[in-house]
């Protein structure tokens, strides 16, 4: 398969994965942690995760033939890590601001686990651009 479907592939997967992160993580705070949903969410919100590393790392491993594709590839990977850190933030954001109809607990955890995915977007971001990398 060429390299432009691969990509192409990766993009759907990192839009798709945005979309159930935002909507999982907004499910999740309705449940009280011990509850069965509670776990079927986070389990998607975790998956979701996964999912959006695993597109940002395909342009990186398949763009590493001559310096231009290796600028590409690197712009790219930039800017799907800061899609990444502007939705998680906003849904971290959403889900640590008190409401008056969530779960604390929930809510708290929700927000922590999109919050930690912000940062190791940041972590990722000064990672790619650090030399011999």
């Amino acid at each position: 398969m060429p390299i432009f479907l691969f990509i192409l592939l990766s993009l759907l997967v990192y839009i798709a994965a945005l979309v159930v992160l935002v909507r999982a993580t907004a499910r999740l705070r309705y449940y009280h942690f011990d509850e069965a949903g509670f776990l079927g969410m986070a389990a998607l919100d975790i998956l979701a995760g996964i999912l959006l590393f695993s597109a940002v790392a395909t342009p990186l491993v398949l763009l590493v033939g001559s310096t231009v594709e290796v600028i590409e590839g690197h712009v790219l990977a930039l800017l799907l890590l800061l899609g990444i850190v502007l939705v998680t933030g906003a849904t971290a954001w959403r889900s640590l601001v008190w409401s008056p109809n969530v779960q604390t607990l929930s809510r708290l955890l929700g927000g922590l686990y999109c919050l930690l995915l912000a940062i190791a977007a940041l972590v990722c971001i000064v990672l790619i651009f650090l030399p011999g990398r």
